[in-house]
């Protein structure tokens, strides 16, 4: 790995922590000025629907600019709008100003969403593949790392600080981010004049993923996860934790940062033993989600704190092995220019999922309890790893992506 891959791991590590720093400032200044709990809560929201809206138009511009281009451009419309929004926290809450914040909030959004499918377009482009395991594990495990240092402390950087100087110190991380980009040097050329239409360059990564049987299958797998993926948000894990073990927010807390402990876990695991899972990839994949699917299943009957405890943790590694095998498998199958847009095409599906999650968890809770809803969840994962391993393995598929190019159906 060289000098390019530490580049773009700084840059995405401080975009990340940035951006979850500037959540809670913005969370906060909404709950402060209107006591709003909805309010704040809408924050979350549009951003998802904008992530959305990127993942729709990125397809379209990918053809005509270079990838590091298109992340510089990114990140400096942010740190302009992230100016712009200082700026209108310094004016009262009004109807008008409010609507203007929201505006300002979806573009960051909306910008902050080209960063991930580039960024693995980029990982493919500088890193060898025998390495890209270990690279994008390394990634994963300082990314999670910062983020959990950024979720467990900003509040008290708001505390001691504020929110307007909170919202300083985001700034430089983007300046930090946009510096680190200008360091990240892609030896060949991936940027192609299309000369399809606007219509045609959009859809080309959705006809990608419905053309590809090895994609398609991965793709279905994941919109299955991410159907369940929201029983991990803090109302959820919330209810859980009063509910089924009988306590209260302190758990709550060490709940959530038990998983991501183990994410980091996980990632550095990965990294570690990189190398026994090169040609192997379909089988580590699939036994993590395998593998994270039987502990939530099993998650959903638990009562004894400790034990919900040991179980989160042991989901991150399960986890970070399923999702770093499969982001291996993407970048190694792929040319440089399609993967932006199927990755592009595969986040605003998922994107997608979630949102309508978000609503269907929630008053699927409320209907048959918690416990329940755990269990059912773990079910839908287990399945999703059984299809996994029947058309990937059993079929033979998952060959087409570990190395090469992948073959239409």
């Amino acid at each position: 790995m060289n000098r390019s891959f530490y580049a773009l791991l700084v840059s995405q590590t401080s975009t990340n922590l940035g951006f979850a720093l500037y959540t809670m400032v913005v969370v906060l200044h909404l709950y402060n000025e209107s006591d709003s709990t909805a309010l704040s809560a809408a924050v979350t929201l549009v951003s998802f629907i904008a992530r959305m809206g990127s993942g729709l138009i990125l397809p379209a511009v990918s053809d005509r600019y270079k990838p590091t281009h298109l992340l510089m451009f990114a990140q400096i419309s942010q740190l302009l709008l992230l100016a712009g929004l200082f700026i209108l926290f310094q004016i009262e809450l009004t109807t008008t100003i409010l609507v203007i914040v929201f505006m300002v909030l979806a573009s960051i959004s909306f910008f902050n969403g080209f960063f991930s499918p580039i960024k693995s377009t980029l990982v493919k482009s500088i890193v060898h593949e025998s390495t890209r395991v270990k690279a994008n594990s390394l990634i994963s495990s300082v990314d999670q790392t910062f983020l959990f240092a950024g979720w467990t402390f900003g509040g008290v950087l708001l505390a001691f600080f504020g929110k307007d100087t909170t919202l300083a110190f985001t700034f430089g991380l983007l300046i930090t981010s946009i510096v680190s980009l200008l360091l990240v040097k892609v030896q060949k050329s991936v940027t192609i004049q299309s000369q399809d239409g606007f219509l045609a360059r959009i859809t080309s990564g959705w006809q990608h993923l419905f053309q590809h049987k090895g994609l398609r299958i991965l793709v279905i797998m994941d919109l299955m996860e991410a159907w369940v993926g929201t029983i991990w948000i803090g109302a959820v894990t919330l209810t859980f934790a009063k509910e089924a073990l009988g306590k209260g927010e302190m758990w709550w807390g060490y709940i959530n940062g038990g998983y991501y402990l183990g994410t980091i876990i996980g990632g550095l695991l990965v990294f570690r033993f990189s190398k026994w899972m090169q040609g192997r990839l379909t089988l580590f994949m699939l036994a993590g989600s395998f593998l994270f699917g039987l502990l939530t299943f099993f998650y959903g009957f638990v009562s004894t704190p400790y034990l919900a405890l040991v179980l989160v943790l042991l989901m991150g590694p399960a986890y970070q092995l399923r999702d770093l095998a499969q982001e291996t498998m993407f970048q190694n199958s792929i040319d440089d220019q399609t993967l932006i847009k199927i990755l592009a095409a595969r986040s605003t599906l998922v994107q997608l999922i979630f949102i309508l999650s978000v609503i269907g968890i929630g008053v699927l809770t409320d209907l048959i309890g918690v416990r329940l809803v755990y269990i059912l969840s773990g079910s839908l994962l287990l399945f999703s790893a059984i299809y996994g391993f029947y058309y990937l393995h059993i079929q033979g598929n998952g060959a087409s992506l570990e190395s090469n190019k992948v073959k239409a159906s």
